[in-house]
């Protein structure tokens, strides 16, 4: 059963730290260029912080946490093989694996096998990462040291998977000597095809089918524009639009129009989202020089389309007035502009980079309406180059502000907060420093804030009985990225799973169901009252026996078995039992729901078949028994034919009667313990009895 629901979101947290519109400093060092503070591996501290980082892969748990990867900090050698985790619950960084020093080679083992001693090499410099439909990590590329410790141009592909705390080296090579691009057939998936090495490429997005797509970067050759697709299900990569050869030309067609013509230009380090309709988003970036254009890849079209912004090189910007939307407005063109947040109502946000022309450092946070395409600065400062200003780490305040910097990783969590970590700022600092920003739904006033990714779920069943389990399905729209289920009174309670199953209810009664969805466009929750109906198991039924006739106590319906196996038609209350053994009746109610008793019946001897004229003895045998013929007018023809108890003929036997032969030798001596029927038929006369094997 499926329910469509509209939701109205209001942005709350029971835990927030900080006023909307507001930057805090949560965790990490002011200095610049800090190696870091590892502690114990796989213990958090309130002393733990990672080191300074720029351009380190990022990613967001289930339960919210904040993960990253690699990394590089100018001080001492440069790149990081480090994963780290954030607890935002309890502001404490976790050392979650890696070998805690710079410059490492990678551990790549066998390929498709995930091993503990598995490791990529130390890397940056724009590396791509993903969370898959399992809520697994993906990273490729970036610069720094493969399986030999040779620096270059990485092209591999990794997997973490967070439930077994191991990497798999998925696809690509471990040399950087070999990571040459391989096109094959456009738009075809193959095993050969391979996107080689790319850097300074944060343009990655995932599909509704759980497969990963990138744009463009630096490859061995120059700066790309080639979009590739990595199908999960097969491990194979197909080149899906943009040219083979390094620095294409950009090609704008008509704004807001589709084509196969259309196409950006090769360019590196930008801002990227999904939207709620499956369609990739791309804004700046710099090729030959920044770019200030937003781009709409369609990929079921496979084609891009210029839906505003400037086409301007190295465009100035309009930002009007703080908090106020328009068309007109257009942030200044800017590169590793890769900070970018979608808020609860769709709408998308970005924050600094970098402006080539007068080698700015921005501050400037931007908001985009998705569905209006406006744009409105909503905080920090136009000018460039400023210093971070921290305020006390915790507390939030209007004059708090990260300063300009670029590269940043970036998250948000689960009650809709902005985070960035470090990033490169002036001096050449790289920072380690950890920030969070509330935003304001009121600036900008982009108008009613609804969710457009709507929570919904099916069910395999609404109604169970007691001790059943059922399965849920989620249905939710917006393509969301985690998944909180709330079952009250069944086993297990609760679910982080996209898509629950055995979910089991061990009492009668009615159940509500619950479903918090987070993804690009915000979290959204369904809770349906009274939607799950329990029913009670019916009582055990009662078995009375008279004789070798079982009778049920009533029910609704029956079905009797022998020896835990269905007896074919053996579905009234009574039934009459044909041999030694298990007997169960299982009675139905009328919700459906079953119930069953048992008894063990024991065949004992009964009176020979005797009337008068006609015997048969003895009865019990072990399969061998005599008729005896007493009378006269059962001399002349005769057939003898034996049944079993689901009246199979197992015994047949024509016979003359007469003076001299009136006694005949039946055997059946083959034939399991139980009740048989025996028939004589002798002229017109006709002999019914039941003979009984007990062996």
């Amino acid at each position: 059963m499926k329910h469509l629901f509209t939701i109205l979101f209001i942005a709350a947290s029971a835990n927030s730290f900080c006023q909307v519109g507001e930057w805090t400093w949560m965790n990490g060092t002011t200095t610049p260029n800090s190696l870091g503070s590892f502690g114990t591996q796989g213990v958090s501290s309130p002393s733990n912080y990672p080191p300074a980082l720029y351009e380190a892969a990022h990613w967001t748990d289930t339960q919210g946490n904040l993960w990253l990867f690699g990394g590089v900090t100018l001080a001492g050698s440069g790149e990081w093989a480090d994963l780290w985790k954030y607890d935002p619950l309890i502001n404490e960084w976790t050392w979650v694996k890696g070998p805690g020093v710079q410059v490492q080679p990678g551990v790549y083992g066998t390929q498709g096998i995930s091993d503990p001693s598995n490791n990529p090499g130390s890397r940056s410099w724009g590396l791509i990462s993903w969370t898959d439909a399992n809520h697994d990590f993906w990273l490729y590329g970036g610069i720094g040291s493969d399986n030999s410790g040779s620096w270059g141009n990485l092209g591999d592909l990794w997997k973490y998977t967070v439930s077994t705390n191991e990497w798999t080296w998925m696809s690509g090579t471990n040399s950087v000597s070999t990571a040459n691009s391989v096109y094959g057939t456009y738009q075809e998936f193959s095993a050969t095809v391979y996107p080689g090495a790319i850097n300074e490429t944060t343009a990655g997005w995932i599909d509704t089918s759980g497969n990963l797509w990138f744009f463009g970067g630096n490859s061995n050759t120059g700066t790309m524009n080639t979009m590739w697709e990595y199908d999960v299900s097969t491990n194979e990569w197909a080149w899906m639009s943009g040219s083979s050869s390094p620095y294409p030309t950009i090609s704008y067609g008509t704004q807001g129009v589709f084509s196969d013509s259309n196409h950006p230009d090769g360019r590196v380090a930008y801002c990227t989202w999904v939207d709620s309709y499956n369609k990739f988003w791309m804004f700046g970036g710099s090729g030959n020089f920044n770019k200030a254009d937003l781009w709409e890849f369609d990929p079921e079209l496979k084609q891009w389309a210029w839906m505003s912004g400037s086409n301007v090189d190295n465009y100035t910007g309009n930002a009007g007035a703080q908090c106020d939307t328009s068309l007109s407005y257009v942030p200044m063109s800017r590169r590793e502009n890769t900070m970018s947040w979608a808020d609860s109502c769709g709408n998308i946000w970005m924050y600094g980079g970098y402006y080539d022309p007068v080698g700015g450092f921005l501050s400037d946070m931007w908001a985009l309406s998705t569905e209006t395409l406006a744009w409105a600065w909503t905080d920090g400062s136009l000018f460039s180059n400023l210093s971070p200003v921290y305020g006390t780490q915790g507390v939030s305040s209007p004059t708090n502000d990260p300063g300009g910097r670029m590269g940043c990783p970036y998250w948000k969590d689960v009650d809709g907060n902005f985070w960035l970590l470090g990033g490169w700022g002036l001096n050449s600092w790289i920072y380690s420093d950890l920030w969070r920003y509330k935003p304001d739904h009121s600036c900008p006033n982009f108008g009613i804030c609804t969710v457009t990714s709507v929570t919904d779920f099916e069910v395999s069943s609404q109604e169970l009985c007691q001790k059943f389990c059922i399965d849920f399905t989620d249905q939710t729209s917006g393509n969301p990225t985690s998944w909180q289920w709330s079952f009250p009174g069944a086993s297990p309670s609760s679910s982080t799973e996209q898509n629950p199953d055995n979910i089991c209810y061990n009492l009668p009664g009615t159940y509500d169901v619950t479903l918090i969805t987070t993804g690009a466009n915000g979290s959204s929750e369904l809770t349906l009252s009274n939607y799950i109906t329990v029913y009670a198991t019916p009582p055990f039924p009662v078995i009375t026996q008279n004789g070798y006739t079982l009778t049920s106590s009533p029910a609704d319906s029956y079905q009797w078995e022998l020896n835990a196996t269905d007896i074919p038609g053996a579905t009234n209350q009574s039934y009459e039992v044909l041999q030694t053994g298990f007997y169960t009746v299982v009675v139905t109610d009328s919700n459906g729901c079953k119930n069953s008793s048992v008894l063990y019946v024991q065949i004992t001897g009964i009176d020979e078949i005797n009337d008068g004229n006609i015997s048969v003895y003895p009865n019990p045998s072990d399969g061998n028994f005599l008729i005896n013929f007493s009378a006269e007018n059962f001399y002349g023809n005769c057939s003898i034919k034996v049944f079993n108890a689901i009246g199979q003929e197992i015994y047949k036997s024509e016979e003359q009667i007469s003076e001299q032969h009136s006694k005949k030798k039946i055997q059946v001596i083959n034939q399991p313990s139980g009740i048989y029927l025996i028939e004589v038929i002798a002229g017109n006369n006709l002999l019914n009895g039941k003979l009984i094997i007990e062996k």
